[in-house]
């Protein structure tokens, strides 16, 4: 068995109590580190998407679609 599979067979332990249900998990410290920045992430779009400003841009750039008021990506890039 190569380390590699024998990392993912063991990825996750688990701690019991005394009757043996599940009480804690043991994950590695790459996919806990991992799941922290995915919840940061959550956390920013949450926020982001609550302010009015936000709401108010989405508004503009769906009213702006609706009336033809786009460029195509090449368009904007050639220009910057």
């Amino acid at each position: 068995m190569s380390r590699e599979t024998n990392l993912k067979v063991f990825a996750e332990q688990y701690i019991v109590d005394k009757k043996g249900h599940p009480t804690a998990v043991i994950i590695p410290i790459k996919n806990f580190l991992s799941m922290l920045e995915e919840i940061e992430d959550y956390r920013e779009m949450k926020n982001l998407s609550a302010s009015a400003e936000f709401v108010r841009l989405i508004r503009k750039g769906l009213d702006d679609v609706r009336q033809n008021k786009v460029s195509r990506w090449k368009e904007v890039w050639d220009e910057l």
